[in-house]
């Protein structure tokens, strides 16, 4: 299935908004939000604001109360600022969203959502994408129309994330039954991702229906199948790319891929650099 093609905003662009009349309380509220490219993104400690950073392209370093970790592209960071916030970029190229809100029933949500790390893996099918593209093209003013346009996109963020990590929690419910299905798959990847392999192969190795396999599989994982395999031969290539001195066409074959054009491609949106660029780096 051909995933949809994002669209980001022409440029990059940071926005604050101008709040209506105080006695106006809507449950949410944007206060900053923006799409950029630039090295850092800071954010002062204050508890009735809340954060969601999306990376699109790249590697993020963010710390929060001095702990530090690394999320990857379609990974969604949403966080209370109680305490100072970090953004920083861990390789050369990124790009990201982010929306700092508050509102009535911001942190009614946040605690729905957060986690035990806050942070959320997303796939492109969601809608997220284009809804942070439109919240980024609204002009704040105190209009109140604006106002309630913007709370209700950023309602449907929230909602689309709250359904992420609702299937996540319920992977942890997974049967034995289900878990062992799942443990067939990733051994079958892993004895056969060298061959003609796909997810109808896969599904029919271990007696299930697609659509119901994938449910559990994405549940299980966090990735769908189709995704699991494909980082999972980039992951195998990167060990020709480092230790063998066979062509990038040789070792695109070897690991699964049909043409060295899709194994580039697949290389460069994981790794966020193609495979004759991490040959020279390693």
């Amino acid at each position: 299935m051909k995933l949809p093609q994002k669209e980001y905003p022409p440029k990059y662009i940071h926005k604050s908004n101008l709040l209506p009349d105080k006695s106006v309380s809507l449950p949410f509220q944007v206060l900053k939000c923006g799409f950029s490219n630039e090295r850092d993104l800071s954010c002062d400690a204050n508890y009735a604001e809340f954060i969601i950073f999306y990376v699109l392209e790249g590697v993020a370093q963010y710390t929060k109360y001095k702990e530090i970790q690394y999320v990857h592209p379609e990974h969604i960071i949403i966080s209370n600022c109680n305490t100072r916030l970090r953004f920083s970029k861990a390789t050369p190229e990124w790009k990201y969203f982010y929306v700092l809100f508050s509102g009535s029933h911001a942190k009614l949500y946040y605690n729905m959502i957060r986690g035990k790390k806050g942070v959320i893996p997303i796939t492109p099918l969601h809608n997220i994408c284009s809804h942070f593209t439109t919240l980024c093209s609204y002009n704040y003013t105190k209009d109140l129309y604006v106002q309630m346009e913007a709370c209700y996109l950023l309602h449907q963020i929230i909602h689309e994330l709250l359904i992420v990590t609702h299937e996540i929690e319920e992977a942890r419910l997974l049967t034995p039954v289900q878990q062992t299905i799942v443990n067939t798959a990733l051994k079958y990847i892993d004895d056969h991702y060298k061959d003609e392999l796909s997810v109808d192969i896969i599904c029919q190795k271990v007696n299930f229906s697609k659509f119901y396999f994938c449910k559990i599989f994405k549940a299980h994982t966090g990735k769908t199948l189709y995704q699991y395999l494909t980082e999972y031969r980039v992951n195998k290539s990167k060990e020709y790319l480092t230790y063998s001195k066979l062509s990038i066409h040789a070792i695109a074959i070897e690991v699964g891929f049909k043409n060295t054009l899709a194994y580039s491609r697949s290389f460069k949106k994981f790794t966020d650099m193609t495979p004759s660029e991490f040959r020279e780096a390693f």
